[in-house]
Parts: structure tokens; sequence; C-alpha cells
């Protein structure tokens, strides 16, 4: 079986606020082609070690290889340059602005318009309805729709990997699982994803592989048919 590629390599990693250390000596890999799971409970440490990735807390010690190059200590626009989208938790659109214009915005670096124009036609591919409502004020849309645009914004910078930060949030059961079957597409795809979640049950049936953060410590890694298996995972959830 062949080794997978891990574009993204976190390495005894230490981040602090003040002089309290919130990660503590993290070390993970997220393989292309295959969706890592992050889960833990609020207060866990997920958003900080987020913020270390993108370059917006810097790290106090410890190493994010993106790529077989160090990031950490970039600045987000360059850490986005190399080939990574956020989709941040809560979709953060533009409301006063329409559908198209918001994925756009997501390829604000490429310069080629038809670089630009294919990556807009590949998000439309995928998610059909964007392309009906490409017109309209991303803020009157649904909660799910928000949503699609705001991964599809994701994808315009044509990432390497992509983070996507509680996409269950605010959802109902059917839009999440539409949208976790256009995660696991866009994986399919040869993406690296970061999927950042609570939803232990719905994030396992689709990850290949997955962290358990609890008090900025790694307590347990596995396949996601181990984790289902985990005493660590009830703890970090249930206590």
């Amino acid at each position: 079986m062949a080794v997978a590629f891990s574009p993204l390599r976190i390495e005894n990693l230490y981040v602090a606020y003040g002089k309290a250390d919130v990660i503590c000596g993290v070390n993970m890999e997220v393989c292309a082609g295959r969706i890592t799971g992050l889960l833990g409970a609020n207060g866990a440490g997920k958003t900080t070690l987020l913020r270390a990735i993108l370059g917006l807390t810097p790290p106090r010690k410890g190493s994010v290889v993106f790529n077989g190059m160090e990031i950490s200590g970039l600045p987000p626009h360059k850490i986005a340059a190399r080939g990574i989208s956020c989709i941040p938790e809560g979709r953060l659109i533009f409301s006063k602005m329409t559908v198209e214009e918001n994925l756009l915005m997501g390829a604000y670096m490429e310069k080629d318009r038809d670089k630009i124009r294919q990556r807009l036609e590949r998000v439309y591919r995928i998610f059909p309805r964007l392309l009906e409502r490409k017109e309209q004020f991303a803020g009157t849309m649904s909660g799910g729709e928000q949503a699609m645009v705001s991964i599809g914004r994701g994808l315009m910078n044509e990432p390497k990997l992509l983070i996507i930060d509680e996409p269950s949030l605010g959802l109902s059961p059917a839009l999440v699982n539409d949208n976790f079957r256009v995660i696991r597409k866009i994986c399919e795809d040869g993406i690296a994803v970061f999927l950042v979640e609570q939803n232990v049950r719905q994030t396992l049936a689709i990850a290949h592989y997955g962290y358990v953060l609890a008090q900025g410590r790694v307590v347990a890694e596995g396949t996601a048919e181990e984790l289902k298996q985990s005493e660590e995972v009830k703890k970090a959830y249930f206590g």
C-alpha cells in the first residue's frame, strides 16, 4: 500500500497566550487525498491550533511544515498563497456582496483571468445551486446555501490543503449530510482536508484518520474505526 504524502506536518508545537501554553507538544500529519479529523470539546485548543497553522498566532516552540517548507512565522497572506485555504467557523460570508463576488474573493491572489474562470466553473459544477443564485446577495441565502458559498470561496484559491472549521454549526441534519458529501468529494480530488468538528459521529463517518485534542494535548489518534472504539474520545467529550 502506497504511503500518502503529508503536505502538512505539525511537530512538537507549543502555542501560548501570555505565559500560559494553550497548545502543548502537539504532533500531527494531514495527508493528501485524505480527510483528517480534529476532534475536541469547546476549550480543547482547536481554534488556537488553527490560528497557529494559519499564521494568526505564532507558535512559541515547534514547527508547522507545509509541502516541505517551514511556514510558522510567515504572515497569513503568504501562507494562503502557498495553497492553504480555511473555511471559517460560522462561514463569515460577505453578506452585501453577490454569490459570485464572494467566490471571486477567494481568488484575489490569482491574476490569470482564464484560471479564475476555470475555478469558478468548477465550483459551479460542485454547487449547481450557486450558479442559479450567482447574482443574489449572499446575506439573503439560507444557512446551507451560505455554507456552500463559504466552501466554494475556499476552493477558489485552488488549495492543496483545505481546513474546514465546524461545518455542521447551525445547520439541519440534512444540510450537514449534504456538506459532508461535498467534503468527501473534495478529498477524492486529491486535496488534503483537515476537518475540525465537535460532531464526532459525522466526522468519523467520513474521516480516514483523526486526532483528539483535550486541554491542548493530543490524547488519542488513529483511524476512524479505532477512534470510534476509543475511551479517550468519550472522555474528551463527556468527561
